[in-house]
């Protein structure tokens, strides 16, 4: 199933559709040549997803649970509905990149497709860098780290390095989704003495998050970052020292920081388990 698969995306038909309008389509340089769709990306974050079309759809989602918000809670939803857009958009776009075998050089391997795909995405960190210091009192430290170790992750892939493992990162997005609807659960519940959302749906999101969480962030994280490790020990002398520090130790950084955050999670969990429960008794 797997081969059929694999056969069904042949990686000579994955082709930037894009590249046509670069300055330089054949520029050696991946950042002339793929720099096009990292400005045009940024200013579709900074243009139009955020100031348009994030608070129009949170306006037609939430009605007066965004509306009767101040100021900085109406960005914090703004920002959240954005990295929603992103996750769903850069899942749909990774796909395609999953099924490049293992193996390859992770300094020669090239593919316009990968390249267009981490454009894309440095667009979007570019923009992510940008609102978490502009708001750092809104989001703080960790949101900043988080920024600045995604871009510097999937920048370094156009020098290039790991193109075949462009999707393979990206696909730490596939928790986002999960995320950001727990986050809007929670903010759409704030201050209110009846449910807003049904029980079953906060149940089943909450599930679905912590299992893709674990299995893709935490057992595939650790995964990943051996496969990586080995892959880049085999050529270990034609890597420059700085791209292994910050591609491994950025990687095993996040990877020791999911944990933390999954302990989190169960422990929330755990807590709110535990109200279901003591309720239920009282009841």
């Amino acid at each position: 199933m797997l081969e059929k698969l694999a056969g069904y995306f042949n990686q000579e038909e994955l082709a930037d559709p894009f590249l046509k309008w670069s300055l330089d389509p054949t520029a050696e340089n991946l950042y002339y040549r793929h720099g096009h769709e990292i400005v045009a990306s940024f200013l579709m974050y900074q243009f139009v997803l955020y100031p348009l079309v994030a608070p129009f759809l949170n306006r037609v989602i939430f009605g007066k649970h965004y509306t009767e918000k101040d100021e900085a809670d109406k960005v914090n939803f703004d920002i959240h509905t954005v990295s929603m857009i992103q996750s769903i958009v850069s899942c749909y776009l990774i796909w395609p990149l999953l099924w490049i075998p293992f193996g390859y050089n992770v300094i020669t391997y090239y593919n316009s497709y990968a390249s267009m795909v981490s454009s894309v995405s440095i667009g979007y960190f570019l923009w992510d860098l940008y609102v978490c210091l502009k708001y750092y009192r809104l989001f703080g430290i960790g949101f900043l780290f988080h920024a600045v170790a995604a871009l510097s992750v999937i920048g370094i892939t156009l020098r290039p390095v790991c193109q075949a493992w462009v999707g393979r990162f990206l696909s730490f997005e596939a928790s986002t989704p999960f995320v950001n609807i727990n986050w809007y659960i929670i903010q759409v519940s704030r201050g209110s003495t009846k449910p807003v959302v049904p029980t079953w749906l906060n149940v089943l999101n909450g599930l679905l998050l912590i299992s893709v969480f674990f299995f893709v962030r935490l057992v595939w994280g650790f995964i990943a970052i051996s496969i990586l490790t080995y892959e880049m020990y085999q050529i270990w002398d034609q890597i420059p020292l700085y791209i292994s520090a910050i591609i491994l130790g950025i990687n095993i950084s996040l990877d020791f920081l999911n944990i933390h955050w999954f302990s989190k999670m169960i422990k929330i969990a755990k807590k709110m388990a535990n109200g279901s429960k003591r309720v239920s008794k009282i009841d």
